[in-house]
């Protein structure tokens, strides 16, 4: 592999063995040119027939989208392959932008820029590297704006084209859009454009109905809870798909929660883990990862009461391996009401003792999310 992909799948190392000609395209090229970690998805192109391909890869399947011919599925993501052989239709259903045409190789560590973005390109990693204002790009259609703004330092120029509903797309699409949307630095930007475009009340109406619910302005000052769950995603410190599918879902309960003379949301962490699983199984996620995040739904709260709840109802909890990414999805949470990190730190403090008392060395995950 080159140093150019860390955290690529692995899979790609089988082309780079065997020499065989390959492009990181679109998103995948880009993350390259701005040192951007690889998300959920890796996007190329390969100079072999669909057939060749094939023998290349243990596992893969044909996604039926348009444009790819190939899904390599590994571990906590996916590989998009398309053939030079392969259907030239368009990616998602409208004219490509030419930002998605940008390819990388990496035999020969060299660009290919069709469309001279490269003056571009070059000033919105520099704006990056400043954490300056993003740079406004012309002619992106909604789903276009949507990935590429929330990967990269990009805001549309004007307001994207709104997105056509295509009920051919499927499952498969939808769950590689929003994977991708999710683990970019920039999610929340991504999330507004896909509101905005219509396609929350299209394809995620669940998520639709969060704009329309209130919340206490004491405590969440953005307003509603879809400005709310938005504003969590600029608060985390990796773009893990699992953490971040936690947080879109977490609150997801709420519009269908009722007050219980106590609470104004009673149960809602409930309901929502059983939404998220109705939702990402629609998307044909992998099941593993939908328990896991409906596991870190249900208890998203479970880290405020840390110090008040008996050890038989803790400690079942925080054995999990997926309780420090528990751990960061409250961080994310707390962090975008008025509460502050008081509660985060009480909770680390707790998990801390909790893994000295059983004298285990505190996981790798800790040290992302804790510490």
């Amino acid at each position: 592999m080159t140093q150019h992909r860390p955290g690529t799948f692995l899979e790609l190392e089988t082309l780079d063995r065997q020499a065989l000609p390959y492009r990181l395209v679109g998103v995948s090229a880009l993350e390259v040119f701005f040192g951007v970690r690889p998300g959920a998805v890796t996007t190329m192109e390969a100079d072999l027939a669909v057939t060749d391909l094939a023998r290349v890869f243990e596992t893969l399947r044909f996604p039926g989208l348009p444009r790819w011919d190939l899904l390599v599925p590994h571990d906590e993501g996916e590989i998009l392959i398309r053939s030079n052989d392969g259907d030239t239709a368009q990616v998602i259903g409208e004219s490509e932008h030419p930002l998605l045409q940008f390819s990388y190789d990496p035999h020969r560590r060299a660009f290919s820029d069709p469309h001279e973005l490269y003056p571009l390109l070059k000033e919105a990693r520099q704006r990056m590297a400043r954490d300056e204002d993003a740079l406004p790009v012309p002619g992106l259609h909604a789903l276009e704006a949507a990935l590429l703004c929330s990967r990269f330092p990009f805001v549309p120029a004007a307001p994207p084209t709104p997105w056509q509903p295509d009920l051919a797309l499927p499952a498969a699409f939808h769950r590689l859009l929003l994977s991708q949307i999710l683990t970019g630095p920039f999610s929340a930007r991504g999330l507004e454009l896909l509101r905005s475009g219509g396609y929350l009340d299209q394809v995620l109406p669940e998520l639709a109905l969060m704009d329309t619910t209130d919340h206490s302005k004491e405590g969440h000052p953005e307003g509603n809870v879809w400005r709310h769950t938005v504003e969590t995603m600029r608060y985390r410190k990796r773009w893990d798909l699992r953490v971040s599918l936690a947080l879109l879902l977490h609150d997801a309960g709420k519009p269908y929660a009722r007050p219980d003379g106590v609470h104004r949301f009673a149960n809602h962490a409930d309901i929502g883990a059983d939404l998220a699983g109705k939702i990402l199984g629609r998307l044909e996620f992998p099941r593993e990862l939908i328990r896991d995040v409906q596991w870190l739904i249900r208890h998203h709260m479970m880290p405020g009461a840390l110090e008040r709840l008996p050890e038989h109802r803790r400690d079942p909890v925080m054995s999990s391996e997926l309780f420090p990414r528990l751990l960061e999805v409250y961080r994310c949470d707390l962090s975008s009401t008025y509460r502050g990190p008081d509660g985060y730190y009480r909770a680390c403090r707790v998990y801390r003792s909790y893994l000295k008392h059983r004298r285990r060395q505190a996981p790798g995950l800790m040290r992302l999310y804790v510490e």
